[in-house]
């Protein structure tokens, strides 16, 4: 029986050590910025820092949805607000930002292998749905 909680808390803390939690953050919203023409016209609409805060916020609390169906208040505000306050993602962006998460543990992590990818869809995967289903409901082109 494989344990892909420890396989991802384990490779979470070799990917973001105590002193450089910005590194693997930094390379991760590169990738995902240059998943496509689209991703990158999008995330030009967000000046300075603002869209990776955004994202760096949501990856944490993302964290706390799992299997118990629990989801942050902080995560369910970013997901449905439409303004400058919330995430502002379209429903199809969320297979990018997975695949992006996942191309920055292979090139962060030392020991990355293909059952600590699996370790990390799994952990990411409830809340990336959560908020994939959020833009689906709430999304608005031009509310940029």
């Amino acid at each position: 029986m494989k344990f892909y909680r420890d396989l991802f808390e384990a490779s979470l803390n070799r990917v973001l050590p105590e002193n450089d939690k910005k590194r693997f953050f930094h390379s991760f919203y590169s990738a995902f910025l240059h998943m496509s023409p689209e991703t990158e016209q999008h995330f030009a609409q967000r000046p300075g820092e603002e869209g990776q805060q955004m994202i760096f916020k949501c990856f944490f609390a993302m964290l706390a949805v799992d299997g118990a169906l629990f989801v942050p208040d902080f995560l369910e505000r970013l997901a449905r607000e439409q303004s400058q306050a919330g995430l502002r993602l379209p429903p199809r962006f969320f297979a990018y930002w997975r695949e992006a998460m996942l191309r920055t543990v292979r090139a962060h992590d030392p020991l990355c292998d293909e059952e600590i990818l699996t370790a990390w869809a799994m952990a990411i995967a409830p809340g990336l749905e959560y908020l994939r289903r959020q833009a689906e409901l709430h999304y608005r082109a031009g509310s940029e």
